[in-house]
């Protein structure tokens, strides 16, 4: 049996409810708002409902008043199953329903390629490599327990408990990422490599550039009062999700690049970290932490965040994967 999942909604009135998702649900007096207020004291983008990677949280975007239970939110707070959201003239009702999570899943099985060629494949979960007998893969090379994998419906996540680094990004102790087929990931120089895997079946470990082509076929970013929805179309649907301010201005560089630079291009650190973090640059830790949260963000509404959001080989340049011909809009 699965752990338990939660679908948030916003209820507007008795019987009709709009689902909380990623992308948010925007509220205000403009007609192509998600909800719809006549209030005058409203702004045209007043507040965005919207799940993070906690659970549902609002965001105020213009000068009208927002409150919780009565109380007036500031900045943007977290929401909690029943409370009442009031913008406007509307009176909203935030709602949780849970799922069992009964239905049954298949296994998934996992290859690992080694430095040295060798493949291994695993299909319990959690699954751990490191430098120590009771590990269930020993790299002698690693400290002991170095990495725990563990398997997700059809999804693979790995939490190093040393410093790694996953796909060119560093990553810090005890930070989960989600992995792809063609992961590598490596400490102190020695590396592992995602060569296949999923649901039972499904893998192979010929070439993987027999898989889709990758990148986003169409990307548009709606810059909002504060941060904005980016909104990407990849192998199906289309996704969206909101990113707070500093992680809009990332991604509005990849998309809208300085000349001669342009989209899908790797863009140098030095470029983002002036037009993100201003002309003094801030480091290169604090530029992976940015792109590790962001690439979270993509993984969390079924966008692959480690394929889209590629950094160059080596380092120093980061680009947005898209497919030839890509629609690009920014508004």
């Amino acid at each position: 049996m699965t752990a338990p999942t939660s679908t948030w909604w916003l209820r507007v009135s008795d019987g009709v409810a709009k689902r909380i998702t990623p992308g948010g649900l925007l509220i205000g007096r403009f007609p192509q708002c998600d909800v719809v207020t006549r209030s005058p004291s409203s702004s045209r983008r007043q507040a965005l409902v919207y799940l993070d990677e906690r659970g549902p949280r609002v965001a105020v975007m213009g000068r009208g008043t927002v409150a919780v239970n009565g109380a007036a939110v500031e900045l943007d707070q977290p929401l909690d199953d029943g409370v009442s959201l009031e913008v406007g003239d509307l009176s909203l009702e935030v709602v949780r329903e849970d799922a069992s999570g009964d239905e049954d899943e298949r296994s998934a099985v996992w290859v690992l390629e080694s430095a040295d060629g060798g493949l291994f494949s695993f299909s319990t979960s959690p699954f751990r490599v490191g430098g120590a007998d009771s590990d269930d893969l020993r790299v002698e090379q690693w400290p002991e327990h170095a990495l725990t994998f563990r398997s997700l419906g059809g999804r693979l996540e790995v939490e190093p408990h040393v410093d790694a680094t996953i796909d060119g990004i560093e990553v810090s102790s005890g930070a989960t990422s989600r992995l792809r087929r063609g992961s590598t990931i490596k400490i102190d120089g020695v590396g592992v490599k995602i060569v296949t895997g999923g649901d039972l079946g499904t893998g192979s470990t010929v070439a993987i550039e027999a898989d889709a082509e990758p990148g986003a076929r169409a990307v548009r970013l709606e810059f909002l009062p504060r941060g904005g929805r980016l909104h990407v179309r990849a192998g199906g649907d289309e996704q969206s999700v909101y990113l707070t301010d500093r992680r809009c201005d990332f991604i509005a560089v990849l998309l809208k690049p300085p000349p001669p630079l342009d989209a899908g291009d790797f863009i140098p650190d030095e470029q983002l970290w002036n037009r993100v973090w201003g002309k003094q640059p801030s480091g290169k830790k604090t530029l992976h932490v940015l792109l590790h949260r962001l690439r979270k963000d993509l993984d969390r509404v079924g966008l692959d965040g480690a394929e889209l959001l590629e950094r160059a080989e080596g380092g120093g340049a980061t680009r947005f994967v898209l497919r030839e011909g890509a629609r690009v809009v920014l508004d």
